[in-house]
């Protein structure tokens, strides 16, 4: 046998033997021993938890900060407040990399929903335009749970609309609505694929038809208080 055959045969039984050795050492092991690894895993996992959970929470606060302020057409306080969400929830994603199993538990999906439903509530009661999801980095089912969402927030906007005798205002927001919801409705995927849509879409039906409702009811009461002052003139120009 030469030399270095010799020497291959040494070195692949001193292998075969540090396996073997492993083996012993590992069906030696402790159960303590086997967990700690796993305890520390978790334990990390769940700092990571720990520190996006109250993230998150404080992005949703945000989001609703920024849709008060567009109601109240203070545009510059809304725009600061969705900022302020997207900069908290872009250091939650650098947390959850931390992280694969906090990650795949969807812990950011409520924040970028409300992210969504913010960022169009400003937009559309600003400028009457969409916002699309890139521009805030928000994965595309929450972003579509969050636009059927904006549909509850048109509603209270097309309500003080009326109140405000601005039927015209109203009619336009209902548009956004209808356009929401038959594009949403367009959508004919399992829950699977987009969780809670179909549901959130139902909702968004009656809201628009309630709407349609009050609408049609401010319109056929302005058309009779103003039939009623056109009944008051002519009488009035009839007793002179």
């Amino acid at each position: 046998m030469s030399r270095t055959r010799a020497e291959w045969y040494c070195s692949h039984g001193a292998n075969k033997l540090r396996r073997f050795s492993s083996k012993v050492a590992a069906s030696h092991m402790s159960l303590a021993d086997i967990l700690k690894p796993l305890r520390e895993e978790i334990e990390a996992d769940d700092d990571v938890r720990e520190k996006v959970l109250p993230q998150a929470r404080k992005a949703v606060r945000l989001c609703s900060q920024s849709i008060k302020a567009s109601h109240r057409g203070q545009y510059k306080e809304a725009i600061e407040s969705l900022s302020q969400a997207r900069s908290v929830i872009r250091e939650s994603v650098k947390d959850l990399s931390r992280s694969a199993y906090v990650s795949r538990s969807r812990a950011l999906d409520t924040a970028y929903q409300e992210l969504a439903e913010a960022a169009n509530v400003f937009s559309l009661l600003k400028d009457g335009k969409f916002t699309p999801p890139q521009p805030y980095e928000i994965p595309i089912r929450a972003y579509l749970t969050g636009l059927a969402d904006t549909v509850g927030e048109l509603r209270r906007a097309c309500l003080d609309s009326l109140r405000s005798d601005n039927v015209t205002r109203a009619e336009d927001l209902l548009g956004f609505m209808e356009e929401i919801f038959d594009e949403l409705h367009s959508l004919d995927f399992p829950n699977a694929l987009i969780p809670d849509l179909r549901r959130k879409c139902d909702v968004a039906r009656s809201l628009i038809e309630r709407t349609r409702g009050d609408i049609t009811s401010a319109v056929r009461q302005n058309k009779l208080v103003s039939e009623l002052k056109g009944f008051e003139e002519r009488i009035k120009d009839n007793g002179k």
